[in-house]
């Protein structure tokens, strides 16, 4: 199970990403660096299988990884789906992924779907690309915030879990509408409502773990409670994930505009972590990118 939402504003984007796995799975490593054909990228690494779930070029394009868990898996040996995301961040532009997509064995892998968000999205400009492999077929699928990844009552998690997000943005009152990461937050406007008072501890953990000046707008404070949040109640329901044999594992949030790219990564359950650290990149969109 996994949670991934995004915000777009004038200057960039940003993307907020609760990645949920089994308890007896190893902690990912913390965020690396790497330069792959004299491009530099940002991304934390799972032990298991060596790749990851979520990464960020210098050129200011990310790339987000779901498990497609209501596919069965063929039967034969397969390639970590991690390592696609590794494979394919060195790419500077959707026309580069897309070639790369259809070069790759894709039958060797089990389903997914991935998320891409170019170097020179906003609220203007282009769109988040999103495709989904379900074994036998590479399709294009729409990107609607938030999207949802999960191996038990995937329709009722997602129903939930986009009512909360949507619920949770008109609480604070959001409009995307383009203002995004420049927006003041409106201090007359109480920063929990009664009915979620409870979780003001774990909000203001998660808050301040990832503090940055991108948190100072309604839209970011709205989509970091949205993943800390523990509505209805820490379960399979919550974006902060607990269930008997699974729970939330990390926070990642990406900010990517003209000026900064920006990786704050919480290792470890988001309500109750203390690591947190932040990694930057020195854009360089100038020289990669390519828009289409």
């Amino acid at each position: 199970m996994c949670t991934v939402s995004w915000l777009l504003a004038n200057d960039g984007y940003q993307v907020f990403f609760n990645r949920d796995e089994q308890k007896g799975r190893a902690l990912a490593h913390a965020p690396k660096y790497f330069n792959d054909r004299g491009v530099k990228y940002l991304m934390p690494v799972d032990p298991v299988g060596g790749g990851s779930w979520i990464a960020m070029n210098q050129a200011g394009l990310s790339i987000c990884l779901l498990n497609y868990y209501q596919q069965k898996p063929p039967g034969k040996e397969l390639i970590s789906r991690g390592l696609l995301v590794k494979s394919l961040v060195s790419n500077t532009s959707l026309t580069k992924i897309r070639s790369a997509l259809n070069k790759l064995p894709l039958q060797r892998y089990a389903a997914f779907t991935l998320l891409v968000f170019p170097s020179h999205l906003t609220t203007k400009t282009g769109d988040v690309y999103a495709v989904r492999w379900d074994g036998c077929n590479l399709s294009t699928v729409t990107a609607i915030s938030p999207m949802v990844s999960s191996s038990v009552a995937l329709a009722e998690v997602t129903n939930y879990r986009e009512d909360h997000h949507n619920s949770i943005l008109l609480q604070h009152q959001v409009l995307f509408s383009g203002e995004g990461c420049n927006d003041d937050l409106d201090a007359s406007q109480p920063r929990v409502s009664p009915e979620i008072e409870s979780d003001i501890d774990i909000e203001e953990n998660i808050i301040a773990l990832t503090n940055q000046r991108y948190l100072d707008d309604k839209n970011s404070l709205a989509l970091t409670r949205f993943h800390a949040s523990h509505e209805p109640a820490p379960s399979y329901l919550s974006v902060c994930m607990h269930r008997d044999d699974a729970h939330t594992v990390s926070f990642t949030h990406l900010i990517a505009t003209r000026k900064q790219l920006k990786m704050n990564y919480v290792c470890g359950c988001p309500c109750s972590s203390k690591q947190h650290q932040s990694y930057a990149l020195f854009p360089q969109r100038e020289t990669y990118v390519e828009v289409v």
